[in-house]
């Protein structure tokens, strides 16, 4: 996992050096502008080795040019060689320990690196200089979520959506609600979404998982059949429909009919065959088994 906010680094910090003013430039700064300007260029199309190259030959003509060593960082985290950016960071957080955008770029990489209590400790160096700072407060959740924190990472996201009550802010956090089993404020969230847009996918999906945790089978299926005026896979959707029934409410005959439409929708997870066999009660069981005979592996 990538915190989605460090990917956007990569856009914004590739403005070319103009030649301005009245003052003479050396020959020094001429070629390192040159080489910092190819270095963008070939960052934006990608060419992520040869901007590492073109960077480190302008850091040659002028070793001390932030906006180059910045720039390299982002190519090598680009190219997974997140320890080397990390060094180059570091140098420009020594110039400048309170420069946010230097220390968003190292939270990023410590994460790439491996490290993700140091990339936590860089979101929260942010926080302790500016507590608003939304791709700080992002980064945080992510890493939060990602490492088995999903209490915290609730924090960082409910404060993300009182400085911003985005629709999607609202679904993030309600997906981090999901994650620490607070299922009945996740429902809450994708219901006053739900109400906004009706045929929110996501939301849909979303409030079906909350009501079949807190075992409210019948309005979990209420959601799914609510997918079908979407453009969602009907054959999944009868999948679930059908466990739902078999399993949650032991609707046998709604729950057979559901698993014989998904299957002709085209349904076919060999895991989730045997799921189902291993989860259906008894009584049933023998239907469940002819249904699926032949479809496993098809």
């Amino acid at each position: 996992m990538i915190p989605r906010n460090a990917r956007l680094l990569l856009i914004g910090f590739l403005v070319m050096l103009v030649v301005g003013g009245c003052r003479t430039w050396s020959s020094s700064e001429e070629r390192a502008a040159q080489a910092y300007n190819e270095g963008n260029a070939l960052m934006e199309a990608g060419m992520l080795e040869k901007a590492v190259a073109a960077y480190l030959l302008a850091l040659e003509h002028e070793p001390d040019m932030a906006a180059a060593t910045y720039n390299l960082a982002l190519s090598l985290v680009e190219l997974d060689r997140g320890d080397e950016a990390l060094v180059q960071l570091q140098s420009l957080n020594q110039r400048d320990p309170m420069n946010l955008k230097v220390l968003r770029a190292m939270g990023w990489a410590a994460w790439e690196s491996g490290r993700p209590d140091a990339s936590l400790d860089y979101y929260q160096a942010i926080l302790i200089i500016f507590p608003a700072d939304v791709e700080a407060l992002r980064g945080a959740s992510e890493v939060y979520e990602a490492i088995g924190r999903p209490a915290d990472a609730v924090e960082m996201r409910l404060f993300l959506v009182r400085l911003n009550d985005s629709v999607a802010a609202r679904m993030d956090l309600a997906q981090t609600f999901s994650m620490a089993e607070r299922y009945k404020d996740t429902l809450n969230i994708y219901q006053d979404v739900l109400i906004q847009d009706p045929t929110n996918l996501e939301a849909l999906i979303g409030a079906s998982v909350a009501t079949e945790e807190m075992g409210m089978y019948r309005n979990s299926i209420k959601y799914r059949l609510e997918l079908m005026d979407t453009a969602v896979d009907s054959g999944e959707t009868w999948w679930h429909i059908a466990r739902l029934r078999l399993v949650g409410i032991g609707d046998y005959e709604g729950g057979l009919k559901a698993l014989e439409t998904a299957l002709e929708e085209g349904f076919s997870d060999d895991d989730a065959f045997e799921d189902l066999l291993i989860s259906s009660p008894p009584a049933v069981r023998s239907d469940v088994r002819n249904l699926l005979s032949g479809k496993a592996g098809n």
